[in-house]
């Protein structure tokens, strides 16, 4: 019965682990394929907080930078002159979306954020990719590598800072 006890535990905390933390840091590459089966990839950093503060900085093939604070998405798009406001229900939060994961297979969550699946895969512990379909039905597919959890990041990092000069779209 102990043995039960203890393996039962055990398994909780790796479940728990995966999807519980502080902060995380990861560098990524993310590709969107489309009912023509033309596909884009973008390369970048991606860094969060439990406390729903996100930074996704795009470096390759064009650089932005998407904030998530609280109930808002920001982006920083410098070959545009722009930044675009919108309200979080328009983009999911990575911190949220991941709360609500459930295991389907070994190596494998899906968790359902207004109305869209998100497969999260994990390996050796980590997530190493999320996919799901957007609204206009792209298969997005997000993998991550050198995932650090609960390390020291600065909260200068998610600092929101617009260039006077940008033009200010709001939606």
């Amino acid at each position: 019965m102990k043995i039960i006890l203890f393996l039962s535990i055990f398994f909780l905390n790796i479940y728990a682990n995966i999807f519980d933390f502080r902060t995380l840091s990861s560098d990524f590459v993310q590709t969107i394929t489309n009912e023509q089966n033309s596909t884009i990839a973008y390369t970048g950093s991606f860094y969060a907080t439990n406390r729903q503060i996100a930074l996704w900085i795009y470096k390759t093939p064009i650089k932005k930078k998407v904030y998530f604070i609280k109930n808002k998405v920001v982006i920083i798009e410098p070959e545009l002159e722009q930044a675009i406001i919108t309200n979080l229900k328009n983009s999911p939060n990575f911190a949220t979306i991941i709360k609500g994961a459930k295991k389907i297979s070994k190596d494998r969550y899906v968790a359902n954020y207004e109305d869209t699946n998100y497969y999260i895969d994990v390996k050796d512990n980590e997530i190493s990719s999320i996919s799901y379909k957007d609204k206009l039905e792209n298969r997005v597919d997000i993998r991550l590598k050198n995932v650090e959890k609960n390390i020291v990041l600065d909260d200068a990092l998610f600092k929101l800072n617009i260039p006077k000069d940008y033009d200010i779209v709001t939606q």
